[in-house]
């Protein structure tokens, strides 16, 4: 499964900053089986967003199990959110956290309640995903499949055949 994610206004901000609190923990990009690196984790996604942080919008294709982290990513984002806002705005535990979120949202340097207002905006971004993916999915699974012909494989009109006149 294959997703594609149009982030528009301060969405892509929003990403950016659950995907630098996901890196930012550690053993996040690890396969919890094997504890090698994931293929496809979420830190090619950053990289890919960072530089379209300030564009009007931005399109970050996922596939099912980065769709599924970054749904977590952004949860604890609104977690970690939290607690800045509880500690009046003290530097997180997770690295360019504060950094990071001072930076893109600038009002968050000057007045520590304006966390609550970014963690509401991500909550509201999660609940936006996840209804446009499942939408998706209810769409691609009543479209009709496309129809195959009946006869193994081959073209469903029949052959002509022109006979000359006797």
């Amino acid at each position: 499964m294959s997703i594609a994610l149009k982030l528009t206004h301060d969405e892509p901000r929003l990403v950016y900053l659950a995907l630098v609190y996901h890196l930012g923990r550690p053993g996040s990009e690890l396969d919890p089986a094997t504890k090698m690196p994931l293929e496809h984790g979420l830190r090619e996604v950053k990289v890919a967003l960072g530089g379209e942080i300030e564009s009007d919008a931005a399109v970050v294709e996922l596939d099912g199990a980065q769709y599924r982290k970054l749904l977590s990513a952004i949860y604890g984002c609104v977690n970690e959110l939290r607690v800045y806002h509880m500690r009046n705005g003290e530097q997180s535990t997770s690295p360019r956290f504060t950094d990071t979120a001072r930076t893109l949202f600038p009002e968050l340097a000057a007045d520590h309640e304006a966390a609550l207002d970014v963690a509401e905006a991500m909550m509201m971004l999660h609940r936006r995903i996840e209804r446009a993916v499942h939408r998706a999915e209810e769409a691609q699974a009543a479209a009709p499949e496309e129809k195959q012909p009946k006869s193994g494989g081959r073209w469903p009109f029949r052959r002509r055949v022109h006979r000359s006149h006797r």
